[in-house]
């Protein structure tokens, strides 16, 4: 006879930032993830559910739970991603699928397409809910990507159909998944910003700067960003880059001295580039919904990015920042000109909408988007 649940049991499958978490994890993985790490945080003090949560991580070689916070964690092995990926995740879905089985969860929630967890949820015949993350198709349509990327969209195009509830968090994202899954039915969902922004205050520096913080790959723009600022116009400009990837060795060899590159940096560092940044740029080709821009806003930056993606919403044109053409370095030029004619325009065109950004980027909207989603699940009237 089946043991009755006191409460409905709530499985999410998404990546946890362990090393933000848990202290044995600390030096073993440095992801951020910072709607997901404020989620965790937010869901611990909520009593209607019974919360399990399921990632992977490369830093453990077999399966460990661990009860934290008034949840468990499932912490499954991810071993190789490229083996994962060109073998449609086959071991690590049937770790997550074994994990689902013993955990007979009411509700399954899954958090992007990137890994294995949407593949895995496609066989879980329950009541299930898919937060998009990372328009994989999209990004292969916008700018040359690897190989693996391109397997990773196939796989990302299989699992999407397979859900018929999905939350994406911006107009521009939904746009994207009804082209790979016309039959789903799309909400948008603010993923929100981690509380320690909201409490940063603005330094800017005494002479025009700005920054970008992001991959240094194709698909960010980046190329037209450093033609943009090696320009005579903005040589008084002095531009930031923070990360990494494969175009960095050939753009910093084309530097002109107002051109910084970071390298990776840890968060505390990024908050601090953004204290004193004047404005953001991101000349994106395509992006669901940067955390970058929308941690910019909340902090009461301008941003300079492009009509392509969903962080337009949080950005009006000659407003509270520039909507500039996708690949096109004079129009970033332009616009980067504008916003470093003197602080107090750049200070005063941060504030527009400011209020109304950290509004809807506070985490307890994403937190109350989803508890009325599952509310509405499992208890439909």
């Amino acid at each position: 006879m089946p043991i009755k649940r006191l409460r409905p049991v709530l499985a999410i499958a998404a990546d946890l930032p362990l090393g933000r978490l848990l202290t044995s994890f600390r030096n073993k993985d440095r992801r951020t993830i910072p709607w997901i790490f404020s989620l965790f945080h937010a869901l611990e003090s909520q009593e209607d559910f019974d919360i399990h949560w399921i990632t992977l991580s490369k830093a453990v070689s077999a399966p460990e739970t661990i009860r934290m916070r008034n949840q468990t964690i499932h912490i499954l092995p991810l071993g190789s991603m490229g083996r994962n990926i060109l073998t449609a995740h086959f071991l690590t879905v049937r770790r997550i699928r074994k994990t689902l089985n013993d955990i007979q969860p009411d509700l399954l929630h899954v958090w992007g397409v990137e890994q294995a967890y949407a593949l895995a949820g496609i066989a879980f015949r329950g009541k299930k809910l898919l937060s998009y993350q990372g328009a994989l198709t999209a990004y292969c349509q916008r700018a040359p990507q690897a190989f693996l990327l391109h397997m990773q969209a196939l796989w990302e195009r299989m699992a999407v159909k397979h859900y018929d509830l999905i939350t994406c968090e911006s107009p521009w994202a939904c746009g994207r998944v009804a082209e790979i899954a016309p039959h789903a039915r799309l909400s948008c969902m603010e993923y929100g910003v981690e509380p320690s922004f909201y409490h940063l205050a603005r330094k800017p520096s005494p002479e025009p700067s700005c920054l970008f913080a992001g991959t240094i790959y194709e698909l960010k723009g980046i190329s037209y960003l450093v033609e943009a600022f090696t320009h005579p116009s903005l040589s008084h400009v002095q531009l930031f880059i923070a990360g990494n990837g494969a175009l960095r060795e050939r753009l910093e060899a084309l530097s002109t001295p107002n051109i910084h590159w970071l390298g990776s940096i840890s968060r505390a560092e990024l908050q601090q580039h953004l204290s004193t940044a004047w404005f953001l740029v991101h000349p994106t080709l395509g992006d669901c919904c940067p955390n970058i821009v929308k941690e910019a806003r909340v902090m009461g930056l301008p941003v300079i990015t492009t009509e392509e993606g969903g962080q337009t919403q949080y950005v009006q044109d000659g407003v509270s920042g520039y909507i500039v053409p996708v690949r096109n370095s004079a129009a970033v030029r332009e616009a980067a000109q504008k916003l470093s004619v003197s602080l107090d325009k750049a200070m005063s065109m941060g504030m527009e909408r400011h209020q109304e950004c950290r509004r809807l980027l506070d985490v307890k909207q994403t937190v109350t988007g989803c508890l009325s989603r599952y509310h509405t699940m499992l208890y439909p009237r």
